[in-house]
């Protein structure tokens, strides 16, 4: 039979079914074929295809002679959200705002001033900055105060807006930073943009004494196991959780190497095949040739375990990717087996295994998104709770979840590296921070465990 297989004339006493442990009987059905029953086509009755045919109905014993045509599977993964094909850039994005921000008076700009100031920001940047400046047009326009350049009182009376409405000191903070680099772009405010003046630094203080400045972290994702000291959620609860087929071979690779190598979510999901060097010891390096703290390109590595480069070998093995983006969207089509399903359920026989294989992967071309990922991370973590791989307190579950995201694991490992006595600048080194103070901020009551006083006093006062 050939990929877009007909058969027909499948003379077969009704109430027989179709054998699935036959060998010759299991290669006619190509794996990436539809059953018609699954479309919903009328047969030649006029009646819906429910796969079985309306005399078995009335008589079991009456041969039938059934007609099944197989329909090739084709054509691009299903998305989710419809994106619109004509969205703007990061630049149009922000040229867009700054041209509904810039006074009608306002003296010509350089374009190649402009040029060069977007040229020198990341794209997410970019977007941050044309958000935060349509929050404050939005401001200047229902409190009628003018915009560009800003007034220094009308920037405090905007920050003391922003904090009757919940926002968080740091939020306050990039709002006037926002600001400040508009002022510049625009070349408004001369030396001194108004974001500098004392009274709106002033206002930044005091919200910071009221509020304090300490901000909400996202959820840890420690190793567990061997490490151990950790409850909840853990990495080796959700790898036990993965799945052996082609969806859970890939989430348990993305889940190792993310923990491993301490990845930022736009590090992990830039991952190319090429980037990959295996050891001669079966661990491996990974090549980051650009991230979040690296914007010149200078390139970073980062180390990989065995057990991670094993993962890898088997989802690239299961995937047939051999080069390009290592971590991609996989389509899972269950229609084929949920149509044996009913029809064994019709017939009353069970064969969960071979309905199992009538799944169809497919694998994209890709890379993940953001907000993939964080799906992933939660729906495995679901898993593992159902089944009964965490210790979560009852009621907790939900918050528990909600409270992953991508950066769960590069949390998890730098407080494992702290619980195992590492000091800050060796983390911030290996896990690429911005500075020791960032990783120690992370891990301040594991750092206090593993400590200066920790030590000496631990030996005395056992």
């Amino acid at each position: 039979y050939g990929n877009d297989s007909v058969v027909i004339g499948d003379n077969r006493t009704a109430g027989q079914g179709v054998s699935h442990e036959d060998p010759n009987e299991a290669q006619s059905v190509p794996d990436d074929t539809l059953a018609l029953a699954d479309l919903g086509v009328p047969d030649e009755t006029g009646m819906p295809n429910s796969g079985v045919h309306p005399l078995s109905q009335s008589n079991p014993a009456t041969p039938v002679h059934a007609t099944t045509i197989m329909v090739r599977a084709s054509g691009p993964l299903p998305r989710r959200h419809a994106r619109r094909a004509n969205a703007p850039t990061p630049d149009e994005r922000l040229m867009t705002t700054l041209g509904r921000a810039a006074p009608q008076d306002m003296p010509p700009v350089s374009g190649i001033g402009i040029e060069t100031a977007l040229e020198a920001m990341a794209p997410a940047s970019k977007l941050a900055i044309a958000a935060d400046l349509d929050c404050w047009l939005d401001w200047c326009a229902h409190e009628h105060r003018r915009a560009l350049p800003a007034d220094p009182e009308d920037l405090v009376r905007y920050l003391r807006i922003l904090e009757a409405d919940g926002k968080k000191p740091a939020t306050l903070s990039r709002r006037i930073a926002s600001l400040a680099t508009v002022h510049r772009i625009l070349d408004l405010g001369g030396e001194l943009p108004p974001t500098s003046a004392p009274m709106v630094r002033n206002a930044l203080r005091a919200q910071r004494r009221r509020k304090g400045a300490a901000q909400r972290q996202a959820a840890p994702l420690r190793f567990g196991g061997a490490l151990g000291g950790a409850g909840g959620f853990t990495i080796s609860a959700l790898l036990e959780a993965c799945s052996s087929d082609v969806q859970g071979v890939r989430d348990a690779a993305l889940l190792s190497l993310g923990y491993d190598a301490g990845l930022r979510v736009s590090e992990l999901t830039a991952i190319e095949i090429k980037d990959l060097r295996p050891q001669g010891d079966g661990t491996g390096l990974l090549h980051l040739p650009r991230s979040k703290t690296d914007q010149e390109g200078l390139g970073a590595w980062a180390w990989l375990s065995a057990d991670t480069m094993r993962r890898i070998a088997v989802w690239r093995s299961e995937s047939g990717i051999s080069e390009g983006v290592l971590f991609r969207r996989v389509g899972v089509d269950r229609r084929r087996e949920r149509a044996k399903e009913i029809a064994d359920a019709r017939w009353g026989e069970t064969d969960e295994a071979g309905a199992s294989l009538l799944v169809t992967y497919t694998v994209g071309s890709e890379p993940l998104t953001r907000q993939g990922v964080t799906g992933i991370y939660r729906r495995i973590a679901l898993g593992a709770a159902r089944a009964g791989l965490v210790d979560l307190p009852a009621g907790e579950l939900d918050t528990a979840i909600k409270t992953l995201s991508t950066h769960s694991l590069r949390v998890g490992l730098t407080q494992d590296l702290f619980a195992a006595g590492e000091d800050g600048a060796g983390i911030a080194l290996t896990l690429r921070w911005s500075s020791p103070s960032t990783a120690l901020r992370y891990g301040r009551q594991l750092q206090v465990q593993s400590g200066v006083a920790a030590r000496v006093l631990s030996r005395v006062r056992s």
